[in-house]
């Protein structure tokens, strides 16, 4: 008798049903992905009462999502040609997810002021905006009135004397490709690498798809269990959720009525020296942290938190001994020095697979490929290292030394590498948890300007100013969203190909969108006065001028290293290692190397959440059980989705409408 051969990748993906990208899954997906982008410039530019895409997940694709998962009982009685599948369903949540990351403050608003800040300062009319009309309008020239003919500028109204040489001192000679192309390099660099490191970033737990997939249950034609939308504990958590939210908006309006508010001031309590070095030490109350994070290990969330006390602390011990230095402990450097080790670890753990592609690749071996990747390890490692080459010839092109541009990207892709695993295995709902800055930062606090001017000369330092968006932006988090959707495909038993096209399709989508958009917003209303903007400018005009000021004050005035900064970012690298270490030798540690580098990198908006995850978890574990834990999942996810719905969604569509009364109860994620 023949013995059953097992089937190969190949084989298993053919054996999947039918994918999820079909001609009315692009039809909705687009048109969603417009309304998302049109909200977008409405809450964001316009009213500016909640930065829609800085939430994780985005609220338009939270919106999107809950519209279709409603709307899919009422469609299915209508026939089956206009009743979405679950995969359908789910591929749209991540194709507006991706697309619409691309208009938001962390991709497209960052990149046009990077772009046009420096060009308008040199412009003479800069120095010397129009007065003021009575009607509170101004000329064409400085583009903060609604004329067609007016040039659109990411710049303010005011030009610092620091900046009026940075158009000379850029480039020289040399043309300079066009600047919105660099977004969607950087975008092809990382979503090979999400592909072609499935071992180093691709944890098999659900985290964030619990809600995608939970909320798409009715779609389906079998479901486990209670329905989400059915579930008694689902609606506890929502409704707990909005009566939070509603009680602090009637609290700004009338301030007359008690509330929770959104985060507690601890250090105020500590007034006195040394203790007041203490602050800021704030408890934010943000109910996606607690939602999300309950889902998180016990052991992470109590080393979010434990780390982020001990990091205020230590400051009180340095300034009761007499070291009151400015920004000690330098917590981001330390989770820089965190996020690289991580990376680099990940990276050795994933060898033999990266060797194998590179075997695959050159015709010397075979890779093994697990069912679930979207491509094959050879193609996703080809278009990786074309990414890679694409971005430095780029770099090279703008005038910035290999070296630098070198450098630069590996923080970047190290950072990108820690990001997409706390992402899997934690689930935290932050766009902004990496050591946002520091890819820009630290290598010149490790050499110091004086060094990178002689290896580049000036056009690196103002290139690199020019990119440094990429540090500052939300391309982490838009990867994150690639890879939860090869998990996605693996639980819907979907072609993880179909995700990772759609993906790329959203991207093109997105920036064609937001580059329209923008430029369309601030032709209209002028590229000063929009997202609460004024004479200086919105805030990602604000911190790009700073930007470019420090710079030419580094060509001016060069440093050297910056050593403290550089001895923080290895004492984050040596106590990454050393929790390693001890873990390998005591599985009970409690304390989580991925606890500390969340900590290190962002701990002010989410150690409380944790905090407060720590002790609900712990007691339900202990008293009720994993059947108990199991059972309230779906109470604090409820309790994510009500806050988003809340002030993600309704409150948003208020503010639109009353756009004075929301700006009193304004809420930003993270």
């Amino acid at each position: 008798m023949a013995t059953a051969q097992p089937r190969t990748a190949g084989a298993e993906e053919r054996a999947l049903t039918r994918g999820a990208i079909t001609p009315r899954m692009l039809i909705v997906g687009t048109a969603l992905l417009f309304g998302a982008v049109l909200w977008v410039r409405h809450s964001e530019l316009l009213v500016h009462t909640i930065n829609l895409t800085e939430a994780t997940p985005p609220v338009p694709a939270v919106a999107a999502l809950l519209l279709l998962a409603l709307l899919h009982p009422l469609l299915s009685r209508l026939g089956p040609r206009l009743s979405l599948t679950r995969r359908e369903i789910v591929l749209i949540y991540f194709f507006v997810a991706i697309g619409s990351m691309m208009a938001s403050l962390g991709v497209m608003r960052m990149v046009v002021p990077c772009a046009t800040v420096p060009f308008y300062f040199a412009e003479a009319e800069a120095a010397h905006p129009e007065p003021a009309a009575a009607d509170g309008s101004r000329g064409h020239q400085n583009a903060v009135g609604g004329d067609r003919g007016a040039r659109p500028v990411g710049g303010v109204g005011g030009a610092d004397r620091a900046l009026d040489a940075l158009s000379d001192v850029a480039v020289g000679d040399r043309a300079v490709p066009d600047r919105a192309g660099a977004p969607a390099v950087g975008r092809g660099r990382a979503a090979g690498l999400s592909a072609a490191l499935p071992a180093a970033g691709h944890d098999r737990r659900r985290r964030l798809l619990y809600l995608p997939l939970d909320m798409t249950e009715g779609a389906a034609r079998e479901t486990e269990g209670i329905p989400f939308f059915r579930d008694p504990l689902m609606w506890t958590g929502f409704l707990i959720a909005v009566a939070f939210n509603v009680i602090n908006i009637v609290n700004s309006l009338n301030p007359a009525v008690p509330a929770p508010g959104r985060r507690y001031d601890i250090g105020s309590l500590f007034t006195e020296r040394p203790w007041s070095a203490i602050q800021p030490l704030f408890i934010s109350h943000r109910p996606e942290i607690i939602g999300f994070g309950y889902l998180v290990s016990l052991e992470v969330a109590f080393s979010v938190w434990t780390f982020a006390v001990a990091e205020r602390v230590s400051n009180v011990v340095a300034v009761a001994f007499g070291g009151d230095i400015a920004g000690f402990p330098f917590a981001q450097e330390q989770g820089a020095g965190a996020y690289l080790f991580i990376a680099g670890l990940l990276l050795w753990r994933a060898r033999r697979h990266i060797v194998g592609a590179f075997r695959a690749l050159i015709g010397t071996g075979r890779a093994v490929r697990d069912t679930w990747d979207p491509f094959a390890p050879r193609w996703a490692l080809a278009g990786f290292v074309l990414g890679v080459v694409a971005i430095l010839a780029w770099c090279r092109m703008a005038g910035m030394s290999v070296l630098a541009s070198a450098v630069y990207f590996a923080f970047l892709l190290g950072f990108a590498i820690t990001y997409l695993r706390v992402r899997c295995e934690t689930g935290t709902p932050s766009t902004w948890l990496f050591p946002y800055y520091q890819a820009r930062k630290m290598p010149v606090a490790l050499l110091g300007a004086e060094r990178w001017l002689q290896i580049g000369g000036p056009s690196t330092m103002t290139v690199w100013a020019m990119l440094y968006f990429l540090s500052r932006g939300f391309f982490f988090s838009s990867t994150a969203y690639a890879l939860e959707g090869y998990k996605a495909a693996e639980e819907l038993r979907a072609r993880a190909r179909d995700y990772a096209v759609a993906g790329l399709v959203a991207v093109v989508l997105g920036l064609v969108m937001a580059w329209w958009m923008h430029l369309d917003t601030y032709y209209e209303f002028g590229g000063n006065v929009v997202e609460s903007g004024g004479v200086a400018g919105g805030p990602r005009t604000r911190l790009t001028v700073r930007e470019y000021e420090s710079t030419a004050a580094a060509i001016v005035r060069p440093t050297g290293p910056d050593t403290p900064r550089s001895l923080a970012m290895g004492a984050g690298a040596l106590i990454t290692g050393l929790l390693v270490l001890i873990r390998t030798r005591y599985l009970r540690f409690p304390l989580h190397p991925l606890g500390y580098a969340m900590a290190a990198a962002y701990s002010s908006q989410i150690w409380g959440g944790f905090l407060a995850v720590w002790l609900i978890k712990g007691a339900i574990l202990r008293f009720g059980g994993v059947r108990t834990y199991k059972r309230l999942t779906p109470a604090f996810i409820g309790l994510a989705l009500g806050h988003f719905f809340t002030m993600g969604i309704a409150w948003a569509i208020i503010g639109g409408r009353y756009g004075v009364a929301a700006e009193r109860a304004r809420v930003w994620f993270t």
